[in-house]
């Protein structure tokens, strides 16, 4: 497999929840766990801004980040309860180093350290594409249009995969295994209104509006449509926040399946999720070739600690698994009136 540039670590310090964390990324997959409020999605929204920034080049890492954030001013990002503390993000990128920083206490976000990735002539930085939670295959019509003129709740994560989902990207790879696997799922084809930006799937059976189409069923559509713009070629980046939301465990083998493919063919895969099922499903799948490995997010008072492993059974803090061990131990309570470990339990 070619050795495209990716994302080779970052360190976090007094950045949101965190006070000091350091997590260092493999090429392949990258499966971020923990409960609500650990800092997944921020991880994923600082490497995003670190890489488009780059990729680019129309504006700086801070107006990203203040955009993805939908941040009134930068000291927002530094970590409450820290007066006057000075904010980092460092990181390393296809061997190069890029750095941002912003001191608290301040409105005017005032920032101290450019954004910094030098670049040879030669080298090129493929643009990254994210995936939020919130599904938005099934509310495209009108929404870059809203966009522009008025000042959406939406964060720019939102507008640029929208963006994406209408344009084809010139000299893009088509990701076809990706595009085959998923389309037996979707039982049809994607089609965009030009005019409108809505999309339609078109079945056998007849034409369905996208708004009409389950919200699982648009989690797939989106991740198709975007292998076949030509946006999830090798050497780029794909962050996936929660890809389990409203997608039926059924489906969850086919997804994670369409991951670890992406990640054979060169693409750098960030997910943060809940789900226990995609993380097994993803434990069970990977070969020995697969570079794969599982970030454990866990809130303290000193701020969010994070532990990795390259082995899922070894991951901890766990709390997906920690939850389904609780469950097991209450039904096996209830029917044997014994838990776990043997101990009658009245």
């Amino acid at each position: 497999m070619p050795d495209y540039p990716h994302h080779q670590s970052v360190h976090l310090n007094n950045f949101t929840v965190f006070s000091d964390a350091t997590l260092e990324f493999v090429p392949g997959v990258n499966a971020f766990v923990g409960e609500n409020g650990t800092g997944k999605t921020h991880v994923l929204k600082a490497l995003y801004a670190a890489q488009l920034t780059h990729a680019r080049e129309l504006r700086s890492i801070s107006e990203t980040l203040s955009s993805l954030f939908q941040t009134d001013y930068l000291s927002q990002l530094v970590r409450m309860g820290i007066e006057d503390a000075v904010s980092r993000l460092h990181g390393f990128y296809g061997g190069h180093d890029w750095q941002w920083s912003t001191k608290g206490g301040t409105t005017s976000g005032e920032m101290i350290l450019s954004g910094e990735m030098p670049l040879e002539k030669e080298e090129y930085i493929e643009r990254p594409v994210f995936i939020p939670a919130i599904d938005m295959m099934g509310h495209t019509k009108g929404f870059l249009q809203a966009a522009n003129e008025v000042r959406l709740d939406f964060d720019s994560t939102c507008i640029d995969l929208v963006t994406l989902l209408g344009l084809e990207r010139k000299n893009g790879n088509k990701q076809q295994e990706v595009i085959d696997g998923l389309s037996v799922l979707l039982g049809g084809e994607l089609e965009m209104e030009e005019n409108s930006g809505r999309f339609h799937l078109v079945t056998p059976a007849g034409r369905l509006p996208m708004p009409l189409v389950a919200e699982g069923l648009r989690k797939i559509a989106t991740l198709v449509r975007l292998a076949q713009n030509g946006w999830l070629t090798p050497g780029t980046t794909l962050f996936w926040d929660e890809p389990e939301v409203n997608l039926n465990p059924k489906l969850m083998d086919e997804v994670v399946g369409a991951i670890l493919v992406l990640a054979r063919a060169g693409i750098q895969v960030f997910i943060a999720t809940h789900s226990y099922v995609i993380l097994k499903e993803l434990d069970l799948q990977a070969g020995k070739a697969d570079n794969v490995r599982y970030f454990g997010f866990h809130k303290s008072e000193e701020g969010t600690t994070v532990n990795h492993t390259d082995d899922f059974a070894l991951l901890e803090p766990n709390p997906i698994l920690e939850q389904y061990d609780r469950l097991y131990d209450m039904e096996l309570t209830r029917s044997t009136g014994r838990n776990k470990r043997g101990e009658r339990v009245r």
